[in-house]
C-alpha cells in the first residue's frame, strides 16, 4: 500500500449501474461471477458487486491508474474472444445500464481512511467516450455539467 496521501495513485473508477429482467437475475449474477474474473485477469480492478433484488438493480464498481490505463484494459476485455463469444448472452439480461466515473478523494489504506489530493491533474475520466454494445443506443436522459470555464 501506500505510505502517504502524495504517494496514492491517481485511480479512477467506473460505478456501473444495470437494470436486469427480473426472470434473469440469477442468471446474470451467476455470468458475472466468472465476467467479474475476467477483467482482473485483463488488469482492471473489481472492487465490488452487488444486487438490490426489490429493483432487480446489479452495481458494480472497477478502477484504473487513469484514463488510459482504462482504455486499454476495457479495449483488451471487451475485444477478446471470452467477451465476444458471450456479449449477446449477457447483453440479453439487461434492460438497461449507465455508467458514472468517480475521481478517488479519499481512500482506504489498511486499516484507516487516506485523503487524495483532489481534484486530480491530468485528463477526466470518462472523457475517452466508449461506443454501446452493438444494437444498443443513448437513452434520452442526458446530464450536463458546468464546464470549468463557467465555474
Amino acid at each position: 500500500m501506500w505510505g502517504s496521501a502524495l504517494e496514492a495513485p491517481a485511480v479512477i473508477t467506473e460505478l456501473r449501474r444495470y437494470r436486469i429482467k427480473p426472470d434473469r437475475l440469477a442468471s446474470w449474477v451467476a455470468f458475472f461471477h466468472e465476467a467479474a474474473r475476467r477483467n482482473e485477469a485483463g488488469g482492471s480492478q473489481v472492487e465490488f458487486a452487488g444486487v438490490d433484488p426489490d429493483t432487480s438493480t446489479f452495481v458494480w464498481l472497477r478502477t484504473y491508474t487513469d484514463e488510459a490505463d482504462r482504455e486499454t484494459r476495457k479495449s483488451a476485455f471487451y475485444g477478446a474472444d471470452w467477451w465476444t463469444e458471450r456479449e449477446a448472452f449477457a447483453m440479453d439480461h439487461v434492460i438497461e445500464y449507465d455508467v458514472t466515473f468517480l475521481e478517488t478523494a479519499i481512500h482506504r489504506e489498511g486499516g484507516g481512511l487516506v485523503d487524495v489530493p483532489w481534484p486530480r491533474q491530468g485528463e477526466r475520466p470518462g472523457s475517452r467516450g466508449d461506443s454501446p454494445p452493438d444494437g444498443w443506443i443513448a437513452s434520452m436522459r442526458q446530464a450536463w455539467v458546468r464546464g470549468e470555464s463557467d465555474a
